[in-house]
């Protein structure tokens, strides 16, 4: 004979349900993204370039009184007025608009980079 007590078997569910959610590894996914792969931000910032580093393949971008400095990947995508363009053709002072792709844990990369015409 079986005998269920609500009370207990809700707390004995409860309980497992923790254990399973603590014991996961897993990360939750969104659409475009691989289970497993960490979740990125993507951000807009405009401001204008404050310096580039070739050899570190790095951009620094001037935003209002801030400086952040970004890495650039073989991913990143560089425009001139919506053109094709590449970090060869980016100097110091030119207005941009750039995406940020953060990932957590990871240095901030720059996924796009816009030139603007001053």
């Amino acid at each position: 004979m079986c005998v269920l007590i609500p009370g207990i078997s809700i707390a004995i569910m409860a309980c497992c349900d923790a254990q399973n959610a603590a014991t996961s590894n897993s990360q939750p996914h969104f659409a475009g993204q691989a289970p497993g792969e960490k979740q990125a931000i993507l951000r807009q910032i405009k401001g204008t370039v404050g310096a580039i580093d070739s050899k570190r393949k790095t951009l620094t971008i001037k935003s209002g009184e801030r400086e952040r400095t970004f890495k650039v990947t073989s991913k990143s995508k560089f425009t001139r007025n919506g053109a094709p363009a590449s970090m060869k053709d980016v100097v110091a002072g030119q207005p941009v608009e750039v995406i940020v792709k953060s990932v957590y844990g990871q240095p901030d990369e720059l996924a796009e980079v816009n030139m603007k015409s001053k």
